[in-house]
């Protein structure tokens, strides 16, 4: 039996050798993958501060101007407000004086003012107030606005970018928008959002997604069974930064066989069943015959993640007059569906810190995690073999 420790040279791409080969011959990644400040580090720098981050649906932030809410992502504050061209826009919630966060949580306001010594900041983020700050020739306040954040949009959904080098949201998509345009994501209505803390590495979850290796084990009580005609997996023909699965079968797995479901979406033959992309790093969704889920993952270091869940139906399903007698239905699907999920990715958070725990082997049907892992460490570490 032997000991897989963290080692000092964490970034030296031998460590990740045997996770590099091909799924049948390769191992997941070691464990301190899971546990590492290290790597959780390293993954902030090359990860979520480079890349498009989902933060949920737009609306959570009311329509009036000077609505926001506020949030923390991988130790960033960030504040998002509705401007008085009522255009949303995403800064660093930390005011230029000092540092102080300018504002908490979620209201409505005229401008944006610091509690600490009163600096305010105008609805689009301009410094416009500095009280007993005389005496500063030399300071300009055009210089000294909110840090800016990009900000785009699709499927309904806010997504950010730390990056201000970055490219524009749908390059990074890539064929994801047109995949999944039947839909209408951006017509749908956030009905439910969930939070739920999952004391494991934001990682466990990210592979879980992807893994429908565990659903016929762990989910055996919440997701009934249905016969599938075909199921496809993520191959070379999908570009963009995400993976996905589809399986195609009739109706609704989102509630039991007897209650009743929401009204179909319009969708051909082609699309019926459920496709499910994962938007690296943090935004999951589930298209379906009847409505869409997202998730979004918030890390909060390396062992401890907020996972939250919004459910988005269309706007014709939620004026229904039984609608909330319905939508029960899927609440309590998805909400036990979470619950197995947190169980087993707990366990599994305990056991890599094992000091005899020892890497396996990925099966076939694991081939979307260990794609999963590949683009982890093509980012943390580097994509050529053995640079």
């Amino acid at each position: 039996m032997r000991s897989i420790k963290e080692p000092a040279d964490i970034l030296d791409p031998r460590h990740y050798a045997a996770v590099r080969r091909p799924t049948d011959l390769a191992e997941p990644l070691p464990p301190w993958c899971y546990t590492s400040p290290a790597f959780f580090e390293r993954e902030r720098e090359q990860i979520f501060f480079k890349c498009w981050n989902c933060v949920g649906p737009m609306s959570r932030v009311a329509e009036a101007a000077g609505s926001y809410i506020t949030f923390t992502y991988v130790d960033v504050p960030v504040v998002i407000v509705r401007g008085n061209d009522l255009k949303l826009r995403a800064f660093v919630n930390s005011c230029r004086h000092r540092g102080q966060e300018v504002v908490q949580g979620s209201g409505e306001c005229k401008f944006l003012k610091c509690p600490y010594h009163a600096w305010a900041y105008s609805l689009e983020g301009e410094l416009v107030g500095t009280p007993l700050f005389e005496g500063h020739d030399q300071f300009d306040k055009n210089e000294y606005g909110l840090v800016a954040l990009k900000l785009e949009f699709w499927a309904g959904a806010m997504w950010i970018n730390f990056d201000p080098e970055s490219g524009d949201l749908l390059s990074y998509l890539g064929d994801l928008p047109e995949r999944t345009k039947a839909w209408h994501a951006e017509d749908m209505v956030c009905v439910s959002r969930v939070e739920t803390v999952i004391n494991a590495n934001w990682k466990q979850y990210y592979e879980n997604f992807s893994d429908v290796y565990h659903v016929p084990f762990v989910h055996t009580s919440s997701l009934p069974f249905k016969g599938h005609a075909k199921r496809e997996w993520h191959n070379e023909n999908y570009i963009g930064n995400y993976i996905m699965h589809r399986v195609w079968f009739p109706g609704t797995r989102s509630i039991p066989d007897e209650a009743k479901p929401l009204p179909e979406i319009d969708l051909t033959s082609d699309l019926q069943g459920a496709f499910y992309p994962w938007i690296y790093p943090n935004g999951g969704m589930s298209f379906t015959n009847d409505s869409m889920w997202l998730i979004e993952l918030y890390p909060d270091g390396p062992e401890r993640t907020l996972h939250v869940r919004s459910l988005m139906v269309p706007k014709a399903s939620a004026a229904l007059p039984d609608f909330a007698s319905i939508i029960v239905n899927y609440e309590n699907t998805l909400a036990l569906i979470t619950s197995q999920d947190v169980v087993v990715l707990e366990s599994q958070q305990r056991s890599v810190h094992s000091p005899v725990y020892c890497t396996g082997r990925f099966a076939r049907m694991d081939k979307l995690v260990h794609d999963s892992e590949l683009w982890i460490l093509d980012r943390v570490i580097g994509n050529a073999d053995g640079q």
